[in-house]
């Protein structure tokens, strides 16, 4: 009893402090702080209170380490933020003293000063175990005038999206609404306090409550406002004005008003603070990096986990210190100095590549109580050399590298790619009219093949470039035709690494982004580096961004478990212009560059051309490629084996498939074999692939390769996302789209959502469609939207290669000369532009002019856009209203134009963007063919076309009259009628009536009105007149309903004609479905629609042959009388939902509606079935196919010889390899034992 009430009496402060006058000082009690005393000592015994403390103090009295905590750490740079006495600044003095302050600048993305990293200690609360869902900052700030009415950004809770809290141009402090104001030229002590758990954030200056905005409570133990480990101090993502600082403070809990009443006004001495109560974290290692939204880390697999902590006012005990990685308890060393404890442990073995971990470090204090501290933190990508391909260190004779190269004529028209150079440095290179190429570069000296060379430094002029200085000449280049552009360069040599993480890298060079001109690189590392199956540990990454050209580094990491000599290729390849390549390693702790096998550095990594081994033959190209998906079936097993320094046995080649046997065609030219096989695809069964390969070579050594692909049964381009943004970024197929620079940033603020006619700008074919606006923002690298485009990696890559994007578009004309459309490798550059000067499209010298001339994408009107590509092949197609307009040069497979995870919408790094509109945007996994992209023709009112004939869907998701798919539905009175009125959005759960299976779903709920003619929903449904009237005569509605039975005995389900009498209703006394005399009766009296239960309800159309049927939970239930073609039933440009010129209506609760632009069939209906869950599907459901059983048989001993039971239909044959003949025969089958059959099987007919 005295629980509930101290609980109680706890809300009622709580509230009476955040909506009322600050508490009066301990030194000035009032019956309000008395009671608050005796409330702060119930509070005490919680253990979520208690464990609250300030674990952070920066006073900026000695840079940025800090009082309490851990040290602050510039995001980027110090740039142009100093520190010293107020009055260096010209500041005014605080209390009549001069502060310490740090002075902190104007800044931007681009700046060196993009703010502060604050590491604060907080524990996880308010039911998270990794996020503090409450939490304090309090900070003493003074802005001048040249900062007034300007943004300036406070606190931002990751490093991508921009500050979730900030002054505004009101000069109030909030998120989304702006409280008190900051006068220029003055000192304010400015505090925040987010609290998931109560749903709000509050702000106070100078100790007065000026604000509380509404967050909402968390939901998965997850607030939007939720802290990881780190928060950012006046990092923004777009510009931010400077100001002052001269003290910090964090709290992880929501501290009440009346402690921020105490901590009053801002103050020389900084915010009042005492040594916390128990022990706190000054440092950890490795530093926590983000969860929320990853981003790439540096953090070793062998990296040492390491934590400081202070003594509070109670000590830490060490010796009760335990730390734990993932659960599993590791061994710590603990080391006291005075008051600072610093705990270690070294994991038992290195930590996975890209692996996520967290620490838990738990110990007691002197007072004898119990605290724990964690963190999470994820690894780099890295490879594991296995220790298998290692040869003996000192096996090593003759150091250097063998380097070759392969040339083309300059003129020769070839891929940009990985491809190219394997087939080039192997001699059988073709361009792309399926030419043979010549290779014109000089061959090596040696009998190898190969050049020996010192060290990779190569320059095409022998000019210095790069790291390093005396580069010398490409081997065999410039070739016989003296020049030096279209090679491939291939390297081998024989590492000699040490246990432990190694990072080597490469420089090469990139010319400027619209040149398309990048020498590009892999790096394999394996028993046999130069075999396809080979690991690649290193690739080439674009680094230098901007509009530049030069040296490009990259680099890469991983880890060697045993000492040894471990087999490298380098496979380098280039277009024009510049070419260079450099080999290093990087020193992981100075960063020092050092080329492999530098003699004269004794901290260079040895690099030997041989080491006791003889190279034996490989596998120069394998496809499909290994663990790809989605291949067509008509694409064959083909590998080709080249010769090395011993040669393919081609008699001894065996090729197995699902583990049989299988007759390729082998055949042999020069220092290849070639093997082709093309698998049959009989059955569903064969759509997986198990490839084995095995071989000798010509000293008998046995060689096996093993890999697996997939088959797409269907071999057709899928939908993989579309937005038409009636919902805002939400998506009708895929994953909404996001803000890059987050929900406060510029591409926000720029964004905006209407129809044609709203904005001002032409409707489509005449017709008005929603539209988002994306407005010029002027240049800004981090504006646009991250589109996950849902497609997995493809075309034999590591990235997607093979897709279309589709766009419905509208440039005004406003902004920059260049509007970028994508940037589709989310770095650097975009890679496709509208040129606003002459209706360009494309990117780089040459790659904005179409075929015709006369075709082009004009300002002010609607256009179709078509990019579709296949990198695999080389191929990146162009098209403008279904017409072909270019093919654009690319960088191939995995190259720039190839997509990650995610790509960026209308970004460029140069911030190059326009005004422009935009109504559809659609991706495939694959690339559509030219008649396809004709077929997609030009823009439409009704968006791109899909392969669905849903053209309505409305789910209720966002508890609204927001479509998945079309334009929203309206009240039929408006927003201020009776229907708005009656109408509620929720769950089932809210309503208190059943759910499906169990599950929750998201419904709208039409109230009873009694009688209306007005009440109802408009339904837009994008049907053009078909069936050859003048109006929709062929669709079907589909719904999701319960019928409550609250209301009129019949209730309207729609009014098809759009007047007079409603068309379809449901008659609560014996649950039939339809209209009119003898229309509601089921043909199975069973069948009907019960109140308080779920039902899906189909209506079918096809007026044209005067059908219309009715379906329940897909089941048949009746025919319905109808008018005919443009009669009663038929369609105009909408339908009225729900409504009757009577007023028939009862309450019901809809899941899902759906308008179909065709007749459902019978077995649509029956795969549609009942009401799920998840609601009506955008797609009807494909009839599954059911695989047959394998035939059996078997044998028993008969009386004369043997019986054979089988299934299916008989063979024989005198070898198990054939040929088979089939028996004409019925199970059970005898044979006399003095036949000659040896082997018999049965086989599906």
């Amino acid at each position: 009893m005295a629980l509930a009430f101290s609980y109680a009496r706890i809300e009622s402060l709580r509230t009476q402090n955040l909506n009322h006058a600050p508490m009066k000082t301990p030194h000035t009690p009032t019956p309000l702080g008395c009671f608050f005393l005796g409330l702060s000592l119930l509070l005490g015994l919680s253990p979520a209170t208690a464990r609250a403390d300030i674990t952070g103090q920066w006073n900026f009295t000695d840079g940025l380490s800090a009082e309490i905590g851990q040290d602050l750490e510039w995001n980027y740079d110090q740039g142009e933020a100093q520190f010293g006495k107020g009055s260096a600044f010209r500041l005014k003095p605080l209390d009549g003293k001069d502060p310490m302050v740090m002075s902190f600048p104007n800044s931007d993305p681009d700046s060196d000063f993009t703010g502060l990293d604050v590491y604060h200690g907080g524990e996880p609360n308010g039911g998270s175990d990794w996020l503090l869902n409450q939490y304090t900052i309090v900070a003493d700030l003074y802005y001048s005038v040249r900062s007034y009415n300007k943004p300036r950004a406070l606190v931002a809770l990751n490093d991508f999206e921009g500050a979730q809290f900030l002054i505004g141009t009101s000069n109030g402090i909030g998120s989304r609404t702006f409280s008190g104001k900051l006068r220029p030229n003055r000192w304010y002590r400015v505090a925040l306090t987010v609290d998931h758990v109560f749903g709000e954030a509050n702000y106070y200056v100078n100790g007065e409550h000026v604000g509380t905005e509404q967050i909402g409570k968390a939901q998965d133990d997850t607030g939007k406002y939720a802290m990881e480990d780190v928060f950012y101090l006046f990092k923004h993502s777009s510009e931010t004005f400077g100001g002052f600082i001269s003290s910090l403070q964090f709290r992880d809990e929501a501290a009440p008003a009346a402690v921020i009443a105490e901590l009053g006004q801002a103050s020389a001495d900084g915010i009042p603070s005492e040594p916390p109560a128990k022990p706190y974290l000054v440092s950890v290692t490795p530093k926590p990096t983000p969860f929320r939204r990853p981003i790439p880390t540096d953090i070793l697999p062998n990296t040492l986990i390491q934590c400081g902590l202070k003594d509070g006012q109670a000590k830490l005990k060490e010796s009760t210190a335990k730390l734990w990685l993932n659960n599993k308890p590791l061994e710590i060393k603990a080391k006291r100095a005075d008051d600072l404890v610093t705990l270690s442990a070294q994991p038992e073995s290195l930590l996975e590549p890209l692996g996520n971990y967290e620490v838990v470090v738990k110990f007691d204090d002197s007072n004898g109580e119990s605290h724990t501290k964690k963190w999470r933190f994820t690894v780099t990508d890295f490879q594991k050399l296995p220790a298998a391909a290692a040869l003996p260190i000192d096996a090593g004779t003759e150091p250097g590298f063998l380097v070759r190269s392969a040339q083309a004529p300059a003129e020769a028209a070839i891929q940009h790619d990985f491809k190219r150079a394997i087939h080039q440095l192997e001699g059988i290179l073709k361009d792309n009219e399926g030419n043979t190429v010549k290779n014109t570069a000089f061959p090596s000296e040696g009998d190898s093949g190969f050049d020996l060379i010192e060290l990779i430094d190569f320059q095409k002029d022998g000019s210095p470039f790069g790291h390093f200085e005396f580069d010398d000449f490409f081997p065999g280049i410039p070739g016989e035709e003296d020049h030096d552009t279209n090679f491939s360069t291939e390297i081998l040599t024989y590492l000699a690494l040490k246990p432990g993480t190694h990072r080597l890298g490469l420089t090469v060079h990139v010319g400027k982004p619209d040149q398309n001109d990048e020498d590009r690189f892999k790096v394999f590392a394996a028993t046999s580096p130069r075999d396809r199956f080979a690991q690649e540990i290193g690739d080439f990454e674009l680094t230098l961004l901007g509009y530049r050209e030069g040296p490009n580094d990259c680099s890469f990491d991983f880890t060697v478990e045993k000492e040894g000599l471990y087999p490298f290729r380098i496979v380098y390849w280039n277009k024009s212009g510049n070419a260079a390549l450099e080999f290093y390693s990087i020193d992981l702790e100075t960063e020092e560059r050092i080329l492999i096998n530098d003699t004269e550095n004794d901290n260079a990594i040895q690099a030997y051309t041989s080491a006791g081994q003889t190279r034996t033959p490989y596998v120069a190209l394998a496809g499909p490629a290994p663990n790809t998906s989605g291949n067509s079936k008509d694409t064959p097993i083909s590998i080709v084996l080249a010769d090395d320094e011993t040669k393919v046995d081609p008699g001894s080649v065996k090729l197995y498939v699902n583990r049989r046997r299988t007759k390729p065609t082998i055949s042999t030219e020069g220092r290849h074999t070639y093997i082709h096989f093309q698998p049959e695809h009989k059955s569903l069964s064969e759509l997986d692939y198990e490839v084995k390969l095995t071989f000798k070579d010509s000293e008998g050594t046995s060689l096996k390769r093993e890999w697996d692909f997939s088959v797409d049964a269907r071999d057709k381009i899928e939908i993989t996302g579309y937005w038409n943004f009636s919902s805002g970024l939400k998506a009708a197929i895929g994953s909404p789209l996001q803000f890059l620079d987050g929900e406060k940033g510029a591409t926000a603020n720029a964004t905006e959502f209407g129809s044609t006619g709203d904005f001002g700008i032409p409707d489509i074919d005449g017709k008005s469609t929603t539209v988002m606006k994306v407005g010029h923002v002027g240049s800004n690298a981090n504006f646009g939207y991250l589109m996950d485009h849902g497609i997995t990696p493809n075309g034999g890559g590591k990235k997607v290669n093979q897709y279309t994007i589709v766009y419905d578009i509208h440039f005004t004309g406003g902004g920059n000369g260049w509007a970028s459309l994508l940037n589709m490798d989310s770095q650097g550059d975009g890679d496709v532009f509208w040129r606003r000067n002459d209706g360009g499209l494309g990117q780089g010298g040459g790659g904005y002019e179409p075929d015709d001339p006369e075709l082009k994408v004009n300002k002010g009107q609607w256009h179709r856009i078509v990019l579709a590509v296949d990198l695999a092949q080389g191929l990146y197609e162009k098209y403008i209203d279904g017409v072909y307009h270019s093919s654009q040069a690319n960088a191939g497979l995995d190259g720039r134009q190839s997509m990650k995870q995610s790509v960026w919408l209308f970004n460029d790094n140069d911030g190059e963007n326009g005004e422009l509109y935009v109504a559809a945007i659609q991706v495939r996994n694959g690339k559509v063919s030219r008649d396809e992209a004709r077929a997609l023709g030009g823009p439409s009112a009704l968006g791109i076309p899909m392969p669905t004939p849903v053209r309505g869907l409305w789910s209720f998701d966002d508890g609204d009259l927001s479509a998945t798919l079309g334009q929203a539905l309206e009240y039929l009175d408006g927003p201020k009628g009776a229907t708005a009125g009656a109408t509620d959005f929720g769950t089932t759960e809210s309503f208190e009536i059943e759910g499906v299976d169990g599950k929750t779903m998201n419904v709208m709920k039409a109230g009873h009105v009694g009688a209306n003619a007005n009440f109802g929903y408009i339904l837009r449904h994008n049907i053009e007149p078909n069936g050859g009237g003048k109006r929709v005569n062929q669709f079907s509605l589909v719904y999701d309903v319960y019928f409550s039975g609250k209301g009129n005995g019949w209730a309207s389900i729609a009014n098809l004609d759009s007047k007079g009498d409603g068309d379809v209703f449901w008659r609560k006394g014996d649950g039939g479905l339809g209209q009119g005399g003898g229309g509601y009766e089921p043909d199975d009296r069973e069948i009907k629609v019960t109140a308080e239960q779920w039902h899906r309800i189909i209506l079918s159309f096809d007026l044209a042959a005067g059908t219309y049927t009715k379906y329940l939970n897909g089941v048949y239930h009746s025919k319905q009388a109808n008018g005919g073609l443009d009669g009663r039933q038929s369609m105009g440009d909408s339908v009225w939902l729900f409504n009757d010129n009577d007023g028939e209506n009862g309450e019901v609760f809809v899941g899902s509606v759906a308008v179909y632009n065709r007749e459902i069939t019978a077995e649509e209906a029956a795969l549609l079935g009942g009401v799920d869950a998840e609601g009506l599907p955008l797609f009807i459901p494909e009839p599954g196919v059911v695989e047959p059983d394998a035939p059996g048989i078997s044998f028993k001993r008969g009386a004369n010889g043997i019986v054979v039971v089988f299934e299916g239909k008989l063979q024989s044959s005198p070898n198990p390899a054939g040929p088979w003949k089939d028996i004409e025969a019925s199970s059970p089958a005898s044979f006399d034992a003095s036949e000659a059959f040896l082997f018999f099987r049965s086989r599906t007919p």
